[in-house]
């Protein structure tokens, strides 16, 4: 289990050492990252999302994960929020974060791909687990090996709120492809799944402070136990691409990015366009 150290200033994370961590264990924990006023105001954000407030439209009106409150409660998701509300949008935008993933990477630019708003409403033990499984299994019309996600909690949680989950190391593990298992919430069933092709595995809890962001790699795998105390448990993950990353033709997999980006001069989906995946941080 990790948790915040101290900050050692701004811009220093993530260290040496911290990508070295990250490379062999396939995620890193930063110190406080974020301010508490950018946290605020993003909870503020939520609150207006949920409310039904948007100050951007997206192109299309459905076709992803989209929250209503007549929904009901247990494990609500939102996609695409940063590109909908101001206050997620300053959040993801924060130059800290985008330095973080760049240096993780190992690149000079990163693009968002794609967030999610998710919230584990207590008291709905059977539908607020999140299956083990690896983001890579969904982004197969990709072709960086690179890309990853930060979790950035919003607000204060316990270790029986379903925190997020890793298995160290597994994001060298061959043949993971399969891992499209967010939804399948028997996660001892998956544990099985796994450890038959991989052996005994390692589950690492992430239990660190609101400011603090977790990092995982594309291929890691990862998934939460059920949200088991009596407050909800809400955060938001941004799924980062480096700047080479290009749509690949011919998978037979499918991201909503395909319909919302525009086209590039071979009229196949754009994933630099600037409106869908605005840039995180470049050199350049």
């Amino acid at each position: 289990m990790m948790g915040c150290r101290n900050p050692p200033g701004w811009g220093a994370f993530p260290s040496d050492d911290d990508i070295a961590f990250y490379r062999a264990h396939g995620y890193v924990v930063s110190p406080p990252l974020l301010p508490p006023e950018l946290l605020e105001s993003a909870r503020y954000g939520v609150m207006r999302y949920y409310e039904g407030e948007r100050d951007w439209q997206l192109p299309i009106s459905g076709g992803f994960l989209d929250w209503h409150t007549e929904h009901g409660d247990g494990l609500r998701i939102n996609d695409y929020v940063s590109l909908q509300n101001r206050e997620l949008r300053n959040l993801v935008l924060f130059p800290a974060l985008g330095w973080a993933l760049a240096r993780l990477m190992g690149v000079r630019t990163v693009r968002l791909f794609h967030d999610q708003l998710i919230s584990k409403s207590p008291g709905y033990e059977g539908r607020t687990a999140v299956g083990w499984h690896v983001d890579q299994a969904y982004w197969d019309t990709c072709t960086s090996d690179r890309m990853l996600t930060a979790w950035i909690p919003l607000e204060r949680y316990s270790a029986d709120m379903g925190p997020v989950m890793v298995i160290p190391g597994s994001h060298r593990w061959q043949d993971t492809g399969w891992m499209r298992t967010f939804s399948e919430t028997d996660l001892p069933g998956l544990e099985r799944r796994v450890a038959q092709s991989s052996g005994i595995i390692e589950k690492v809890r992430i239990l660190i402070e609101p400011g603090c962001v977790s990092f995982h790699h594309s291929k890691t795998i990862h998934g939460s136990e059920p949200n088991r105390g009596d407050r909800p448990r809400l955060a938001l993950t941004v799924h980062a691409q480096d700047g080479d990353n290009r749509y690949r033709p011919g998978s037979r997999a499918y991201h909503m990015n395909e319909l919302l980006c525009r086209r590039d001069e071979d009229y196949q989906p754009d994933y630099t366009d600037p409106d869908i995946c605005p840039v995180l941080y470049s050199e350049d």
